[in-house]
């Protein structure tokens, strides 16, 4: 992978143990996830008159829709990079990450031309603090 095709990952803690997780995905990474989706695709649909796996690009933008295969593109890119920005920042999440804003504004924003940022939040494990240590006591029973 490229330098310029790199995640860009910033972290910030919420109320209640949340962690608030923005992604910057540049353009090149839209791009083949976008030409990827239209591959996948071609290759599983079924289109009258055509063999599968060889229905041209252009019919099948026509028939499916630019909005499916973006879709398509968009959850697929959500997903390798949501695994990449866990690994690069050692977060062990609670649950599946939600998509602040939803899925369809930022379906809205994708396009591979541009730069993506998302926002992911997701629940973490809660850090303890004790506010006083001094004069706490242990006892232990003899085995």
């Amino acid at each position: 992978m490229s330098k310029a095709a790199e995640l860009q990952v910033k972290t910030s803690n919420r109320p209640s143990s949340r962690l608030e997780i923005a992604i910057k995905i540049p353009a090149e990474r839209c791009k083949a996830s976008f030409d990827e989706a239209i591959s996948r695709l071609s290759r599983s649909v079924k289109i009258p008159g055509f063999r599968q796996g060889k229905v041209p690009r252009a019919v099948l933008l026509q028939q499916i829709g630019l909005v499916r295969i973006r879709a398509t593109a968009l959850e697929r890119l959500i997903d390798s990079v949501w695994r990449e920005a866990i690994e690069k920042e050692a977060i062990e999440p609670l649950c599946e990450p939600e998509v602040k804003g939803g899925f369809e504004q930022i379906l809205n924003e994708f396009d591979t031309e541009k730069t993506l940022t998302i926002t992911l939040e997701i629940d973490v494990e809660p850090e303890p603090k004790l506010k006083l240590t001094k004069g706490l006591k242990a006892s232990s029973e003899k085995v």
